[in-house]
């Protein structure tokens, strides 16, 4: 088990269709890098002084990964699924990750992401300097799924 903080966040995003809900999260997964690991959902602390990355981290496949995960899976043909995460950071403190998802548009899920992540700010008495959102959006054939990501990782 590693003591130090993960120092680098990596967002990610992905969507998929599959024939069961189960492929089609596996497959979303896929689609956002992550489904060669073995993900272990986190709670929302974003280390102090972790870099934000959107370029793929390398880990060996089967890793025991932690990550922030939102993921939605509908088998209604027509809806319209988003997952969104959130990213909020600070010059003098620890940040803070939040996430949503589910039927809906991105314009439906990142204003609840960026209130989500001010209020958990605002709670523990530390100073936002900055929101990162992003947001993945699907619209279901057959079975379909959407999932965003932060992984927590040691560059």
């Amino acid at each position: 088990m590693r003591l130090t903080p993960p120092n680098v966040l990596w967002l990610t995003d992905g969507h998929a269709e599959g024939e069961t809900k189960l492929n089609a999260f596996d497959n979303a997964l896929i689609a956002a890098g992550v489904g060669h690991w073995n993900l272990v959902k986190v709670t929302s602390v974003a280390p102090r002084a972790a870099s934000v990355t959107t370029n793929p981290v390398d880990i060996e496949a089967g890793a025991v990964v932690p990550a922030v995960l939102a993921s939605t899976v509908s088998d209604r043909p027509g809806d319209v699924i988003t997952a969104c995460i959130g990213i909020g950071l600070s010059a003098t403190s620890h940040g803070m990750i939040m996430e949503h998802s589910g039927v809906g548009t991105p314009n439906d899920m990142e204003p609840v992401v960026r209130r989500m992540v001010q209020e958990s700010f605002m709670r523990r008495g530390l100073e936002l300097e900055t929101i990162i959102v992003r947001s993945v959006c699907h619209t279901v054939t057959s079975v379909g799924a959407c999932v965003a990501a932060v992984v927590l990782w040691w560059g």
